[in-house]
């Protein structure tokens, strides 16, 4: 404001104006004609000094008005946080929007604040638009913008702002006189926390985040579980779903039901406050083994995408069971719970073996393998087991009758995922009539624990006499006894589950076998692959890894929810990785006639989950400089404020009309008295 100092001097004078006229109306005398002096008494003191307050207050009314009027006319502004002076043909402009699926639900207002944006961007202007999970949609002169619909194109993906902040450095080609960066975001906390980690990416370059307000109703699925351990026919199986609400309303009675096979199995009406979560549970039965398509879907709010989660649910057929051991003394408990467990021959397919490279045993065809006898890892030189457990299947690995401390040594030789060391373990034989029970408190398993806890007038625990103390591992060690020796290790190889068990299932090392738990415990032991083999869903950008069962000499497809068809390879090992889930619903493969396989695909619970900032809290994640404006907001003008400043004459003109306003009224009540 400098070069008005010489004219704010000139115009300074003008405000003796009103004291000039103050002093002249001192001079004129008002005659008033009265017949008796009685009338003066009514002149009190008190009246004249309210008329000379009131003479004062007018004088300075006045001298305000006029200096209102000269600041007025010098045009002051107080300048923006960027003050750009031009916007010339040689400034780089770049819109990057945050197209993850948090924005989805405002697509109405998001498009005006589009439009607010690019009108304030000269059409000789270079452009750049990215989108942060799609990447850079436009590049080149602001005239030459493809049509606004084409551009604001949502995902189902998560992403980062920091992300989109790279691809914009990658693509600034050549020497500008200003850079703008505009972001269109939710301020979602997962898209914005890296934002300032990085201020050199938007070092010279003026940024401005224009956020979306938060959806006034929403509700979302965000993760689904089976209570059960062992899925199989005709009995209960529980669900919960969490149902987060992630609108600014509180809502009540919404339907929400479960649907396995577009049957509707479950309903019930849920309430949840604005900012809650909850777990709510579902119970149904199948009769009949298979996989079935679930889905537990919400009544309709302000974004549908979230009110569906979708599931599979796998319930095998017969189960193939291997034996290997060369004592049937060593098997005998367990041959005989597996024929306990076989109803009428219907459930399982139980065949024995001497050992693993018995021509009889086509291995990859077995669901679980009991290895009864350790000395069998001894003659294991290719991957064949290796590669049975990296497709799912599951071996259970059992001391003989007359196992020394030597008996796992050669546990490396199944794969060497394996990391403990076996080579030298304790074998603890405890003599007059001493025994070590099971620590029920060690068993991360509920299910499995509650075989161990004692009921009412019962004692379920058992009692080892001998057994072998294997490696300690918090992540593999579910089972320990009251001396904190391990005696059940579980590792969970790619697809596939190897359990190590340090006793054997005879009575001269353990009570076990004539225990009322013993029987449930083995139908755990052979089903528990049954549902880790069954991925319940898969997470929008996950991969979807298939193992073919058998070679297919047709086209494979990957058909995707809406219906479109891709075409799929399979490796030299007949499996297949699909890398395109990137939307909800039930994916398949398939050839031309039949379905091979069904994923069911979500939208990352990170996604749903992940908070909204508010507007008040976000200059702790946002750079300094940075101008933040809410979609609500006359976005030009705030651009323009933050460029160049704001003016301020209006406000001294509607000072001034207020101030005139005023003085009249106090004029009149002069008259007046």
């Amino acid at each position: 404001m400098s070069f008005l100092a010489p004219l704010f001097l000139w115009l300074l004078p003008l405000t003796a104006i009103p004291l000039i006229i103050h002093l002249l109306n001192r001079r004129n005398v008002i005659t008033i004609d009265f017949s008796t002096l009685r009338f003066l008494k009514l002149l009190e003191r008190e009246s004249i000094r309210k008329l000379q307050l009131l003479q004062l207050l007018l004088l300075i009314l006045r001298t305000i008005i006029i200096l209102l009027l000269i600041l007025m006319i010098t045009r002051p502004v107080v300048k923006g946080i960027f003050n750009l002076q031009n916007s010339s043909e040689s400034a780089l402009h770049a819109v990057i929007l945050d197209d993850s699926f948090s924005m989805r639900g405002n697509i109405d207002i998001i498009r005006n604040a589009a439009q607010n944006i690019l009108i304030q961007i000269p059409d000789k202007n270079q452009l750049i638009w990215i989108n942060i999970n799609a990447g850079v949609q436009f590049k080149g002169l602001k005239e030459d913008l493809p049509p606004l619909d084409d551009l604001l194109d949502f995902t189902y993906h998560a992403g980062t702002i920091m992300e989109a902040l790279y691809t914009f450095d990658q693509n600034i080609e050549g020497d500008f006189t200003s850079k703008e960066v505009y972001i269109l975001t939710d301020a979602q906390y997962s898209a914005i926390e890296t934002i300032d980690n990085y201020p050199e990416l938007l070092e010279s370059v003026n940024s401005y985040a224009v956020i979306s307000p938060p959806l006034e109703n929403n509700l979302s699925i965000t993760q689904l579980n089976i209570l059960n351990e062992i899925l199989v026919p005709n009995h209960q199986i529980e669900i919960e779903v969490n149902v987060q609400n992630n609108g600014v309303s509180d809502i009540e009675n919404v339907l929400l039901q479960l649907i396995i096979n577009d049957m509707i199995v479950g309903q019930q009406l849920i309430s949840l406050t604005a900012g809650s979560s909850k777990y709510f549970g579902f119970k149904t039965v199948l009769p009949n083994t298979g996989l079935f398509n679930g889905m537990v879907e919400l009544g309709c709010d302000d974004k549908v995408g979230d009110n569906r989660f979708y599931f599979n649910l796998n319930i095998p057929d017969k189960h193939k069971i291997a034996i290997i051991n060369k004592s049937q003394e060593t098997s005998y408990y367990i041959k005989a719970s597996l024929d306990a467990l076989n109803k009428s021959g219907e459930s399982l397919n139980i065949s024995e073996y001497l050992n693993l490279y018995d021509n009889n045993l086509k291995l990859h065809e077995q669901d679980v393998v009991f290895i009864m006898d350790p000395d069998n890892l001894q003659n294991i030189m290719d991957s064949k087991i290796e590669s049975y457990l990296y497709n799912g299947g599951h071996i259970i690995l059992f001391p003989n009758l007359d196992s020394d401390a030597s008996a796992f040594k050669y546990i490396q030789n199944i794969t060497a995922d394996i990391l403990n060391n076996y080579d030298a373990l304790v074998k603890n034989i405890l003599s007059d009539n001493s025994f070590q029970e099971i620590d029920a408190g060690s068993i991360q398993n509920d299910e499995i624990q509650n075989l161990f806890t004692s009921g009412e007038g019962s004692n379920r625990n058992i009692k080892l006499f001998t057994y072998l103390q294997l490696p300690f591992d918090p992540e593999h060690s579910i089972m320990q006894l009251n001396d904190g020796s391990p005696v059940w290790n579980r590792y969970t190889i790619q697809n596939g589950i190897l359990d190590v068990f340090g006793f054997a299932v005879n009575l001269k090392w353990t009570n076990f076998p004539i225990k009322g738990a013993f029987l449930p415990f083995t139908n755990f032991l052979l089903y528990s692959q049954a549902l880790n083999s069954n991925t319940l869903y898969h997470n929008i950008g996950d991969d979807w890894n298939q193992i073919l069962t058998e070679y297919y000499a047709t086209t494979l497809y990957h058909v995707q929810p809406a219906g479109s068809r891709e075409i799929v390879i399979s490796d030299e090992n007949n499996s297949l990785s699909i890398h395109s889930l990137n939307s909800p619903g039930y994916h398949s493969l398939r050839t031309a006639n039949f379905e091979i396989g069904s994923a069911a695909v979500n939208i990352p619970a990170s996604e749903l989950q992940s908070p909204l900032v508010s507007i008040d809290d976000l200059k702790e994640y946002m750079p300094e400089d940075m101008k933040i404006i809410p979609m609500e907001a006359d976005i030009q003008t705030e651009i323009r404020q933050a460029r160049i400043g704001v003016e301020l004459w209006r406000y001294f003109l509607y000072a001034v009309i207020v101030l005139l306003i005023i003085e009249m009224i106090l004029s009149n009540e002069k008259k007046q008295r």
